[in-house]
């Protein structure tokens, strides 16, 4: 009996501390034992979960019922048997750093479960199934009770049990339900200001050139682009949604677009036409008309609008700074691409970063002029800007919402607690759910200090997903729960006091690293033979903007868009260094078509040199070391663009017969232009060392032969006598 009453009284202290209902419990507790959480290894690839509907999204004192709808796909190579689902509930998040564990699958989830459901006997290879879980938000049997508003984890779980093997958990996916207000109820929240909040809306794609010579045009390594700016790409979807909530004046007037120079750079080329890398050759590119329609549509989207360049190709600036910050410079001096293609102004002196910022960064920002920065700060949560310092500039940093932003990126949820989890941002049906669940919490428990939402720069939600959590933001701010503000003002606010100096270093380990080194190498050939070079009245072409596509591939190659993908940086910079030797090829050396015979031993040696480029430049002829040729030194010759020279390089022969030299050309500082070309010589002259040793030869010869006939005379004396 004892045993009885004690169990009975810790059942009882349980429900008063969980505030579940006892039905709950009764249905979940004899499901327990089959439910693991650490799946086999052999597990983590058996079942695929989406997510293809889910309704309500957000729950409200009206809503009733949860209904999941969901497809499986067995993607093993064996068939999965008793396949059984139910709904997960956490409690309701109220921290940070609880937050965080749920939007990355890591949360305890174990607060409410509803009762498992039979939703097939049997799943063959490649085979499908859809079912629908459906819950009760108002409690009764196997529902969920919400003991208050606010944002709460939700986990769909399949168990089934693979051919030779046990039953086991094998696919899930994690949600966050925001509850505004508790269901069946007749007291809602009230709300009335909230945090002022903008939206850095980014218009950025992963970089794509492999070639832009100034001259020959674009070649692209695949036509991805084209796709993304198509009706229902996803570069069109970004443009088409923020263009959707124009009529919400508000709204609107708190997005600020967030654009990669480069972007805007490629698509206006491949307006002009373009070619994709196509195996050892190039195809003509596609999508001319596409990039050139969705150039027009976000002209009207930014016109008048607040817009913020990122670094060209979403450089990584503090990796750049610590050996080239000539390049990190450049990075963060492209905006004027973004007004010549878009005729709209960015933001004076504003630079759109995703990762905070090292000090030798921050100097190489303050040459380009950018003072204010927007974006990535670590660790804040309120947008209130503050000052970073280093012993050369001062910069105001607005930081973003870094939860904001993990909830909106697919591919963070933790497989190493749940086999084949996914998150919202993994669904596209649901991508945006757990970030508007995030800016919901934001609102509630941040208190009225500013909020900046930045999505992932690469974000790739669908359409209808991107009007959702726009109409979502719109109606928090219709609750009272934040306020929409125009992002300049935001931007523009006081400096909260807070100053601290910059980091050392650069602050994103990533395999791009790697190649810091040669990109730091090219960059010192392209100032070596930009140096050479001069701007020719004729052409009018400026030797920086020649040399300027080279720059950009190497900023190309650290672009956080390849972020653990060394192969493509390197890959990236090799296209780069390609590039450069193909230019610096365009001065070259006409190779002779027959043997060079040298009238005498002092002949000069025809030399005709052929510059190609648009612009002067000035070259260094070098002729190899040669047995029997000795060659004397040559002025630099300095080329005007697309014409010969012929030179007459000085040698002496030093004897008769052929020779075979190597003449080469360089810049004054050493870069190799063009290759070496081998001159075929022929001399049957002397030269004047050749003479004066056949001279003195000869002069020793006669002295031999006369002393020779002298001894003969005296002997032929001396018989006689």
């Amino acid at each position: 009996m004892t045993r009885i009453a004690l169990a009975l009284g810790a059942a009882v202290l349980l429900l008063l501390l969980t505030g579940m209902p006892a039905s709950v419990v009764r249905a979940a507790e004899p499901e327990r034992q089959h439910d693991s959480s650490q799946p086999p290894a052999d597990l983590t690839e058996t079942l695929r979960l989406d997510v293809a509907s889910m309704t309500p999204r957000i729950v409200t004192t009206r809503s009733r019922t949860l209904a999941i709808k969901v497809t499986l796909t067995n993607i093993s190579e064996r068939p999965v048997d008793n396949l059984r689902a139910r709904l997960h509930l956490g409690s309701k998040q109220t921290n940070r750093g609880t937050l965080t564990q749920a939007l990355t699958a890591g949360a305890p989830m174990d607060y409410q479960l509803t009762p498992f459901k039979d939703v097939g006997s049997r799943l063959v290879p490649q085979q499908q199934l859809t079912f629908t879980l459906k819950v009760n938000l108002r409690g009764g049997d196997g529902g969920f009770v919400f003991p208050e508003s606010g944002v709460y984890p939700l986990l769909i779980n399949v168990n089934g049990r693979p051919e030779a093997g046990l039953e086991a958990r094998l696919a899930a996916s994690h949600l966050l339900l925001p509850v505004l207000s508790v269901p069946g109820t007749n007291s809602g929240e009230q709300f009335s200001g909230g945090p002022a909040t903008s939206i850095l809306w980014p218009i950025a794609s992963t970089p794509r050139v492999v070639e832009d010579r100034l001259r020959d045009g674009l070649v692209l390594a695949d036509d991805t682009l084209a796709e993304e700016m198509r009706p229902g790409g996803r570069l069109d979807a970004l443009v088409r949604a923020a263009e959707s909530v124009r009529d919400d004046d508000q709204l609107f007037s708190s997005l600020c677009f967030a654009i990669d120079p480069e972007l805007i750079a490629t698509a206006s080329a491949m307006t002009r036409g373009y070619r994709v890398r196509s195996g050892p050759g190039t195809t003509e590119g596609s999508g001319s008309a596409d990039a050139e329609a969705w150039l027009a549509d976000l002209r009207t989207l930014v016109a008048g609008g607040c817009v913020v360049p990122m670094p060209y190709a979403r450089a990584d600036i503090s990796l750049l700074a610590g050996s080239s910050p000539d390049l990190a410079t450049l990075a963060a001096s492209r905006e004027s691409v973004i007004n010549d293609v878009l005729g709209v102004k960015p933001q004076d002196g504003a630079l759109a970063i995703e990762s905070e910022l090292s000090t030798q960064a921050l100097d190489a920002v303050g040459e380009a002029g950018k003072s204010l920065l927007i974006g990535a700060m670590g660790g804040r949560q309120a947008a209130q800007p503050i000052t970073v310092t280093t012993d050369e500039s001062e910069h105001t940093v607005v930081p973003s919402n870094e939860l904001v932003t993990l909830a909106l990126r697919p591919g963070i949820a933790r497989n190493d607690t749940t086999a084949n989890a996914t998150v919202a941002a993994d669904e596209p049906a649901i991508a945006t759910q757990n970030g508007l669940a995030t800016i919901a919490f934001r609102a509630r428990d941040g208190g009225n200090t500013p909020l900046l939402i930045a999505p992932p720069r690469e974000w790739s939600a669908p359409h209808d997903e991107l009007i959702w959590l726009l109409r979502g933001i719109g109606d928090l701010a219709d609750d009272g729960m934040l306020v929409p503000v125009k992002a300049g003002a935001l931007f523009s606010a006081n400096v909260d006091g807070t100053t601290r100096p910059a980091q050392q270093g650069s602050l994103d380990p990533r395999g791009s690293r790697e190649v810091t080194a040669d990109i730091a190498g090219i960059e010192a050939t392209v100032e070596d033979v930009m140096s050479a070079m001069t701007e020719a009245t004729t052409m009018q072409v400026d030797p920086a903007d020649l040399l300027l596509p080279v720059r950009e591939g190497l900023l190309r190659a650290t672009s956080h868009a390849l972020p653990d993908q060394a192969a493509v940086a390197r890959a990236a910079v090799a296209d780069a260094d390609n590039q450069l030797t193909e230019l610096l090829g365009e001065v070259s050396i006409t190779e002779p078509d027959r043997t060079i015979s040298l009238a005498s031993g002092s002949s000069p040696i025809p030399v005709s040199i052929r510059n190609d480029l648009p612009v002067d430049i000035i070259v260094r002829v070098t002729l190899s070391s040669t047995s029997g040729l000795r060659p004397d030194d040559i002025s630099d010759q300095k080329l005007a663009p697309e014409s010969s020279v012929n030179l007459r390089v000085p040698a002496e022969a030093m004897r008769a017969g052929r020779f075979t030299v190597d003449v080469s050309l360089s810049t004054p500082g050493g870069t190799p232009l063009g290759r070496p070309t081998r001159f075929q010589l022929a001399s049957t002259e002397y030269g004047v060392v050749t003479v004066i040793v056949t001279a003195v030869a000869g002069g020793a010869l006669l002295l031999l032969a006369g002393r020779r006939i002298h001894r003969r005379l005296r002997s032929n004396g001396a018989e006689r006598g």
